[in-house]
């Protein structure tokens, strides 16, 4: 047991050492970014260019599928692409970009599908190459992106092309579902972003009923596996960035230099596949790598992306914290290796701010704005979701309806946001919900805080496990409409509790919210 209690601490101190190490080359990554900011201010009106905006020709598309040894999955998930193809009737055409794969996969499409387009590279080109490659052979204007091992539903892309109806249209994406369409999505399609603690932290939403009825759904990026771009704009902005090699991020990163030119992504949640197979990158090269590979680009996307003096303020003086907290709860070699991963590309993703810089018509702000909350025009003054969901009076931050007892409620996560209208003259929102089991995780109290309209209204903390049913008086208001915004100081994963096999991280129930 001694032996133990001092290997523990040792591992703190070297936990610690591993803090202080970071710190010269934290600097370094505050200096290198305010310096790129001051070297860009006296020349950005001269650098400043037009934004082309054309409207694609929807009527074809492009299917570009990305394999590397994946004959198998080729084979099982192919023919429904060439379903969709028979079923849609159009003239679209179907390539396979093959990355240097030793498993006879050119052989065997060229054998069994001779009408697919092979694409075969000499070497792994990775999935920002493989992807480049197929678009440069595609002949169409749209091309749609598909992963080898998703199954496609037969209608799947009438949806997609019926989205390019805007010329400012850069990508339409595909709602995603698991071979067990009951089961809960970490993958959904409706992709969003979290800016906390100076990080952008990418994530999926639900689907709700609006958006469905909506038909499409801004989004923060499109998925590139599961989604169509606009091929000029594509080849425009350079295609997919070598940056976030070997894998993950590099759609995002696309995604939002769309958006800073004012091209928007969209979700089609009429567009259905399944990700049959999903963790393969996993399965290749390790949990460790991959989740350090996408921490190591979490850090290249801020440095090449973000923009905004307050952002970019907030970026360089949390980073010391950040890596502190990681470094303690994490093996502190894991943040280290990241960081060290990413700080070697840092001239790289600093000459990359520059290359599209002109063409940016919207702030991160703006694309943050944007893409998160769609703001109704009409609505109730009550939300009950004991009797429905009410979707359209929802912002971001909520899971689907679910029932317990006789009673329904959603689960919220770790921040929530919503509207409601008055019908008189209410002076009081109520809520009512309940606090889940805090006794059984690290942090004993769950604090509540309620903004309305993003003014502080009201806070809460609770030490254990209990219903509610909050009160609280509103500010007077000059309109009928209200944006009200809850915050959590923790979310929980149920899963990593012990409380069941649900590994999304939430909050606290919640069953209705009115003004009264």
């Amino acid at each position: 047991m001694k032996i133990i209690s001092r290997l523990l601490r040792l591992d703190k101190w070297i936990s610690l050492l591993a803090v202080l190490a970071l710190l010269p080359f934290d600097f370094l990554v505050f200096l290198s970014l305010w310096l790129s900011e001051l070297f860009y201010l006296p020349i950005r009106f001269f650098t400043k260019r037009p934004v082309s905006s054309q409207k694609p020709n929807a009527e074809r598309a492009s299917i570009i599928i990305l394999n590397w040894d994946g004959r198998h999955l080729l084979e099982e998930f192919l023919p429904s692409v060439l379903k969709a193809v028979r079923y849609d009737g159009r003239d679209h055409e179907v390539i396979v970009v093959d990355n240097g794969s030793q498993d006879d996969s050119t052989r065997f499409l060229k054998e069994r599908y001779p009408q697919v387009k092979v694409v075969a590279l000499s070497r792994n080109l990775r999935f920002t190459g493989g992807n480049n490659a197929g678009v440069q052979a595609a002949r169409n204007d749209i091309v749609i992106f598909l992963n080898n091992d998703m199954e496609v539903d037969s209608d799947f892309i009438a949806p997609l092309l019926r989205g390019f109806t805007e010329e400012a249209v850069f990508a339409v994406s595909c709602q995603v579902f698991f071979r067990d369409r009951t089961r809960r999505r970490e993958e959904t399609g409706k992709t969003r972003a979290a800016w906390r603690l100076g990080f952008v932290e990418p994530y999926h939403d639900q689907i709700t009923e609006s958006d469905r009825n909506r038909g499409t759904t801004p989004i923060f990026w499109g998925g590139g596996g599961s989604c169509a771009f606009d091929r000029k704009k594509f080849l425009e902005m350079g295609g997919l960035d070598t940056l976030y090699d070997p894998f993950y991020l590099e759609d995002t990163d696309l995604s939002y230099q769309a958006w800073k030119r004012g091209w928007t992504s969209l979700l089609a949640s009429d567009s259905v596949v399944v990700h049959k197979h999903r963790g393969t990158n996993k399965m290749k090269f390790g949990d460790n790598y991959v989740d350090n590979t996408i921490r190591k680009n979490q850090y290249l996307f801020i440095w090449k992306n973000i923009t905004d003096f307050r952002r970019i303020l907030a970026h360089s003086l949390l980073l010391p914290f950040v890596q502190a907290r990681l470094i303690w709860q994490t093996h502190w070699h894991f943040e280290l290796k990241a960081f060290s991963r990413a700080f070697i590309q840092l001239p790289e993703a600093l000459a990359k701010r520059y290359r599209g810089r002109g063409f940016y018509v919207l702030s991160d702000s703006e694309i943050f704005d944007q893409t998160s909350t769609i703001v109704p025009k009409t609505g109730e003054n009550a939300i009950d979701f004991t009797e429905q969901d009410f979707d359209g009076q929802l912002g971001t931050g909520w899971y689907q309806r679910e029932t317990g007892g006789a009673e329904g409620f959603r689960w919220m996560g770790r921040k929530a946001s919503l509207f409601l209208f008055a019908k008189g003259h209410e002076r009081v929102l109520e809520v009512r919900g309940a606090v889940p089991d805090i006794q059984s995780s690290h942090r004993r109290f769950l604090k509540l805080k309620i903004y309305q309209d993003k003014k502080l209204l009201f806070t809460k903390r609770w030490l254990r496990r209990e219903k509610f049913q909050l009160c609280v008086p509103l500010r007077a208001a000059t309109r009928s409409m209200f944006r009200f915004d809850f915050e959590l100081n923790r979310s929980f994963s149920p899963a990593s509790l012990g409380l069941g096999e649900d590994t999304r991280e939430l909050g606290m129930i919640v069953s209705q919210i009115r003004l009264v």
